[in-house]
Parts: structure tokens; C-alpha cells; sequence
């Protein structure tokens, strides 16, 4: 066969790649609106054009698919309450009314009135931090929109900063969508060759 005729099937698997290629990077630039003078059109990239409605609907499925606040208060509240926090709190203010008292009282003195201090801390300590855990966790569940939260964030972003994060997050996919238009260019062109080799 001549190799000339594969100049079809190559052909197009430049297109195909660098149509993908071109789409990918369209995705985000111009990150600023341009119009051509001569058609009085804008161009813009997707991402920077839609930046605000992105941000809302990221903002959205966060808080509704992903961790809504109740979940996130709730298992602030289960840190809060874990064992291991009982046991610093009791023993930060046991060593705290330690070091309070005057030197006059016996170091055995002192220690009897660090474990009582702990002790005390341990038996109110669990019923303490469940009230205060729960005025706190209120509080937040009041004030503060998770996904107004997320969409600020985004919106504060530049575009330098959101090109980067969807790269980090999906650099392979858009990579794998420019590999594909290759593979499918050639397709193309090798069915053109295949077409024109059995119609002549």
C-alpha cells in the first residue's frame, strides 16, 4: 500500500488530538473576556466565565451530597468528647490548682488536692462538655452556611488558583479526553482510507 495513503489516518488524528487539546485549554482561557473587533464576538474560558455559578453549585453538592453541617457538627461533637480530652482537661486543671497553692501546704497535701481536682473533673467533666458542646454546636449549626462558605472560597479564588485546583483533580482525565480525540481522529481517517481503497 502507498504510504501516502496513510496521510489520511494521521491527519486526522492531529486534528482529532488538537481540537481535544484546543477544548481542554478553552475550558480556561481566556481567563479575561476578548472580543474580536471584526465579528463583535466575546470569547472567554467556560470556567472563568461561569466562575459564580460554579462556585454555588460546587457549594451545593458539597453540603448536600458530600458533608452537610449537622454531619460535621456532629462529629465535632464525638472529638470533643473523646477520652483522651477528658483526661488532658483533668489533668491541666488539676496541675493548674496545684501550682495555685500557696507553698506553705505539703507537696502531699498538694497531691491529694490535684486527684480530688481530677476526679471531680473526670465524674462533672462528660455532662460539662456535653452541654457546652452543645450551646457551641448550636451555635454554628445557626451561623454558619457550609455551602456559602464553599462557594466565598471559590469565588475568592483567581484564575491562576482554580485552573490549578481542577488540574490537580483531573489533569488525567483531560488528558485521557486529547488522547481520545487522537484515537477517534484516526478512526476516522483509517475508515476514509479504508472507503477510498474499495471504491476505486
Amino acid at each position: 500500500m502507498n504510504p501516502a495513503l496513510w496521510l489520511a489516518p494521521v491527519t486526522g488524528a492531529l486534528i482529532g488530538w488538537f481540537t481535544n487539546y484546543l477544548a481542554v485549554k478553552m475550558l480556561f482561557r481566556p481567563h479575561e473576556p476578548v472580543t474580536i473587533s471584526l465579528t463583535k464576538l466575546t470569547i472567554q474560558g467556560v470556567i472563568p466565565k461561569r466562575k459564580k455559578e460554579i462556585a454555588r453549585s460546587l457549594g451545593e453538592i458539597i453540603e448536600k451530597e458530600l458533608i452537610s453541617i449537622d454531619e460535621l457538627t456532629e462529629h465535632l461533637s464525638q472529638e470533643i468528647q473523646n477520652e483522651q480530652l477528658l483526661d488532658l482537661l483533668a489533668a491541666k486543671a488539676s496541675a493548674g490548682v496545684v501550682n495555685s497553692l500557696p507553698n506553705l501546704i505539703p507537696d502531699p497535701v498538694k497531691a491529694v488536692i490535684g486527684n480530688l481536682v481530677a476526679n471531680l473533673v473526670h465524674h462533672q467533666g462528660p455532662e460539662l462538655m456535653r452541654q457546652v458542646t452543645s450551646h457551641a454546636l448550636t451555635g454554628i449549626k445557626q451561623n454558619i452556611d457550609l455551602s456559602r462558605l464553599v462557594e466565598d472560597k471559590v469565588n475568592q479564588m483567581d484564575w491562576r488558583q482554580l485552573e490549578q485546583l481542577v488540574l490537580q483533580v483531573a489533569a488525567k482525565e483531560l488528558r485521557h479526553i486529547e488522547v481520545l480525540g487522537g484515537v477517534i481522529g484516526f478512526i476516522i481517517g483509517l475508515v476514509q482510507l479504508v472507503i477510498i481503497h474499495f471504491s476505486h
